[in-house]
């Protein structure tokens, strides 16, 4: 051993020394299999960069290590296609193109995704709100009734009671039920104003939450009825409030994390510029 050590110039603490940070990588690296795993049994299908936000004050290394390390060790997920909806005829604007958002309660964006379970489809509904990407309410359903999303809406303003919403912009898409007239009324009841979307990337918000939701989190459950739906969506909007980093939110934070920080005076910078054609420093050139 002398001797190898004597032909590679390397000295017996120098030996030692790499001895031992192979020991601790690969300590470290069992132990983020282990935290990635753990992470995994609830947010089945979360990436690999916010399982390590999700878990940072207890990863032994740094992001790119561990998001690497990972993809590595087979944790990569697959995305999912996306569903379409059917226009109405009573069109608003698009009030919220190029808003600077600077807190909560001033635009929800809402929208409806289909749902597979026990031999037929149901329709899923979220209510969200763009400055703090909580979801303030969900709502499953067997029809696609207006009545349904007033049923969702109404949760997400009793979820508000006693918060200023004098401000808030309610988006949607162009779906039936969102130009009838039953859902109108609701809002005018509630004074406050109705945008549309008249693009799907115009309720993108909520559009990637009902993809997170349906494909990260109901596709791994088992829900094989209505009721078993309505409790996995319970639990997926839990999970995806309290837990869930979000790219969108100062330090990847959770919504719920945010929404508890900025509370205690914490990002006071923090706001939310929505992307539209004339602002935008990345215009798409279509020839």
């Amino acid at each position: 051993m002398k001797q190898m050590l004597e032909w590679q110039d390397i000295s017996r603490q120098g030996a030692h020394q790499g001895i031992a940070r192979l020991d601790q990588e690969k300590r470290d690296l069992l132990e983020t299999v282990e935290l990635a795993s753990e992470v995994r049994e609830q947010h089945t299908q979360m990436g690999c960069r916010d399982i390590h936000y999700a878990m940072r004050e207890q990863m032994p290394r740094g992001r790119d290590w561990t998001e690497q390390v990972l993809l590595d060790c087979g944790f990569r997920v697959k995305s999912s296609p996306r569903s379409f909806t059917v226009a109405g005829e009573n069109i608003c604007s698009n009030l919220i193109e190029g808003k600077t958002v600077t807190g909560p309660n001033q635009v929800w964006q809402t929208d409806i995704t289909y749902v597979w379970s026990g031999g037929r489809w149901y329709y899923v509904s979220f209510v969200i709100d763009v400055y703090t990407r909580q979801i303030l309410a969900s709502h499953c359903s067997r029809d696609l009734s207006a009545a349904s999303q007033v049923r969702c809406l109404a949760k997400a303003f009793a979820s508000q009671k006693g918060e200023d919403i004098s401000q808030l912009i309610v988006h949607t898409d162009r779906g039936i039920q969102y130009t009838s007239s039953e859902f109108k009324t609701y809002l005018d009841r509630w004074e406050v104003s109705h945008s549309m979307a008249h693009y799907a990337w115009q309720n993108a918000y909520c559009e990637r939450v009902n993809r997170t939701i349906k494909h990260n989190y109901l596709a791994h459950y088992t829900t094989d009825s209505y009721r078993s739906l309505c409790r996995g969506v319970a639990k997926a909007v839990r999970l995806y409030n309290r837990s869930k980093p979000h790219r969108g939110l100062p330090s990847r934070l959770s919504p719920d994390q945010f929404v508890k920080e900025q509370n205690q005076g914490g990002h006071p910078d923090y706001l939310v510029n929505i992307w539209s054609p004339l602002t935008a420093t990345n215009r798409l050139h279509v020839n």
